[in-house]
């Protein structure tokens, strides 16, 4: 017979967030003292308590577990105790080889109290059956939290222990967020520096010189239990310790535009943490569910400056038009050659060039070179800049009129067809309204008799469908006309301020531009001529062309 004093106890207990929910019978305190009651009344002993609190069962990646395994393998344990078998696991793949196979070879008495379960006897017959319902289970809880997970998704709440960086959490409405003042004040420069034509390294520099909290050091600053461990005894540096990768992450969150993104990974399994990342097209994005830090014209600006961000070459001075000028036949941005030295005095001048970085590295079977004058560009710049501010300034209703009639020189008449059009077609819906509500009346009244009835109706929905289609066409054409107004507008007060503007830099530059693109130059009359377009920000294009471009 076995001498139960020779018995060293091991009493495991687990909780899972999903168990917590059942209420104070599943606690971790519940399971010690029931467990213990039940080891003492055998007269057996206990060695230790190995807790896994909020840890699920489809997991053996416990450290609780964990440690009772090291000292089971270590001798100190010849007994194990559970409140029940799902305690111990909810995969039974696993939960069965624990109890049929590590248990028995190390010679450790397996007993789960509520279910009946002892190793030591031969009617265990049982226990794989209830593994499997647990594993059920489990898979079924799994389900029903990702329903409820889509639910909240639907409705555009926040899903997360903190809130994003920028935000703080709504005090009274769960899944809401607010912005932070302090914060967002952070993500307001990170998105202007990149306005300005910045990249990821040079944002991460000016961070760090003007000493602005990381996202993990401001969480921690805020509630000092979250990383606790990266800020303990951490020197100060490392509160600042941005990285070009928080950088990016924060231009590409579309949570700063008022938009909650979900889906962006999804878990492999419900018996696993792992996640995997989903590709875009996979994403569920949710509008206007909070104030938005960054405003939509901002971001636009960002993502599309953050498309040509590949790695370019270094120049010395940089390179102020940096992913701005580009190859007009492949779109690559323009390679810039450094300062040539003048060959008596050995000093570096300003005779530089921008070349198509696709010709330098593939040569003239994929582009041309497309050599043009960083001089001859930045003077042609910034010679229309000051034209156009100061046009801004006196005389911006006649600038503004040069515009909508350079954007618009074949549309305007077809504006005004559209208008007249669309006010017809308004008054014709209210026409046919009327004709329809009448011709039911008299078919009631028995004035019309229903063939009649049946015909004219039939006409007039028909002609009432095919107009609702028309106008709302007409509606949205309009609307895009008088969009271009209102850019041309709003690109006459952004230049007016550069009127006596005396020289170019990276910041002017972008807040100005989309791009500058440079075609391959051809002689025209034997004189070396080449096509420069400058792209502006709301107005587009305003073709300018260079003649003897190297002079």
């Amino acid at each position: 017979m076995e001498q139960q004093t020779f018995y060293n106890a091991a009493i495991y207990c687990r909780l899972s967030k999903d168990d917590d929910l059942h209420g104070e019978s599943s606690s971790i305190s519940t399971q010690k003292n029931l467990l213990t009651k039940y080891v003492t009344d055998n007269n057996w002993r206990v060695v230790g308590y190995y807790v896994d609190d909020g840890i699920s069962g489809t997991t053996f990646e416990r450290s609780g577990f964990k440690r009772m395994l090291e000292d089971i393998e270590e001798g100190k344990i010849n007994m194990v105790v559970t409140k029940d078998l799902s305690r111990l696991g909810r995969d039974y793949l696993k939960t069965g080889y624990y109890i049929e196979v590590y248990f028995p070879e190390n010679n450790v008495r397996y007993i789960a109290v509520n279910d009946g379960i002892d190793t030591i006897k031969n009617d265990n017959d049982i226990a794989p059956f209830k593994n499997i319902l647990n594993e059920m289970y489990a898979k079924d809880i799994s389900r029903k939290i990702k329903s409820a997970y889509k639910i909240k998704m639907a409705r555009g709440d926040h899903q997360g222990a903190y809130p994003p960086f920028g935000y703080k959490k709504h005090p009274e409405i769960k899944g809401r967020i607010l912005i932070d003042e302090e914060s967002s004040q952070t993500v307001k420069l990170i998105f202007d520096l990149a306005k300005q034509g910045l990249g990821a390294s040079r944002i991460r520099n000016v961070l760090i010189e003007q000493k602005r909290l990381t996202p993990a050091a401001y969480l921690h600053k805020k509630n000092p239990a979250y990383y606790a461990k990266l800020f303990a005894n951490a020197e100060e540096y490392t509160y600042y310790a941005w990285t070009n990768g928080a950088v990016e992450r924060i231009l590409d969150n579309e949570i700063y535009i008022g938009n909650m993104i979900h889906y962006k990974e999804i878990s492999v399994s419900y018996k696993t943490k792992k996640r995997q990342n989903q590709p875009r097209d996979k994403w569920t994005r949710v509008e206007n569910t909070h104030e938005p830090i960054i405003d939509r014209e901002t971001w636009e600006l960002v993502q599309e400056r953050f498309k040509h961000r590949g790695k370019l070459a270094r120049t010395n001075p940089p390179n102020i038009f940096a992913r701005i000028v580009r190859c007009a036949d492949c779109g690559k941005a323009m390679w810039l050659t450094p300062r040539q030295k003048t060959p008596k005095t050995g000093e570096k001048t300003e005779r530089r060039y921008f070349q198509c970085v696709t010709n330098r590295e593939y040569g003239k079977l994929k582009c041309t070179m497309h050599n043009a004058s960083y001089k001859t560009v930045y003077t042609l710049l910034l010679n229309g800049i000051r034209q156009y501010a100061r046009l801004a300034v006196e005389e911006s209703d006649q600038l503004l009129s040069m515009l909508t009639e350079e954007e618009n020189k074949q549309k305007q008449k077809e504006y005004e067809l559209a208008e007249k059009e669309y006010s017809t077609g308004e008054a014709r819906l209210a026409e046919l309204e009327i004709l329809l509500q009448r011709l039911f009346e008299e078919n009631v009244a028995g004035r019309l008799n229903d063939a009649n009835y049946t015909t004219m109706f039939a006409r007039y929905q028909k002609e009432q469908e095919q107009l609702i289609v028309r106008v709302q066409e007409l509606k949205r054409k309009l609307s895009v006309m008088n969009e271009i107004i209102g850019n041309c507008k709003k690109w006459i007060d952004l230049i007016a301020k550069y009127k006596d503007l005396q020289e170019l830099d990276a910041p002017i530059i972008n807040e100005l531009c989309e791009k500058i693109l440079i075609h391959e130059p051809e002689k025209i009359n034997g004189k070396r001529t080449q096509k420069i377009e400058i792209f502006y920000r709301f107005v587009g294009n305003i073709p300018q062309t260079c003649e003897n471009i190297n002079g």
